[in-house]
């Protein structure tokens, strides 16, 4: 099965993040990632959730987050009319002694340090799920401190 992503436009109301919570579970699926933020309209807020299910449960959760009354629109994400990407904060150890030939793996990414300190240094790096798999697999070797992730982010292309 293959993550599938949601956009949901919803009455920024806060209720509402846990009714459609609650849906997911009482349908027992699985949410991979969850990211609500507010749009230009301070009434309204984007719920972007990520999950992986059958094609025919997919229409059918549809299907019932259209019919919550605090749901305004509900899409279902493709590569076609969606741009999706996600972020990754990493720490790292730069006392590690691997850390010299991470920094060498990091050239070839797009990656960008937000802090550092004697100790420390902590990285973003942005992409699809695919280039945050690769990425993660390709730095999995070293000596990493914590990872966050934010979750899917979609916006139509047009």
């Amino acid at each position: 099965m293959a993550t599938t992503t949601f956009s949901v436009l919803v009455e920024n109301k806060f209720w509402v993040l846990a009714k459609i919570s609650r849906l997911f579970s009482r349908h027992t699926f699985n949410i991979q990632s969850l990211t609500v933020a507010p749009t230009l309209d301070e009434k309204v807020s984007l719920m972007t959730i990520d999950i992986e299910e059958d094609a025919y449960r997919i229409k059918r959760m549809k299907v019932e987050l259209q019919k919550m009354i605090n749901v305004l629109k509900v899409d279902i994400c493709d590569n076609e009319h969606y741009i999706e990407t996600e972020l990754v904060l990493i720490k790292l150890d730069k006392k590690a002694e691997d850390h010299k030939k991470l920094l060498e793996k990091l050239e070839a990414f797009e990656v960008r340090i937000l802090f550092q300190h004697e100790d420390i240094e902590i990285i973003e790096f942005s992409g699809d799920k695919t280039e945050i798999t690769h990425f993660l697999h390709v730095i999995s070797a070293f000596k990493i401190i914590e990872i966050f992730r934010t979750g899917t982010l979609a916006i139509t292309k047009v």
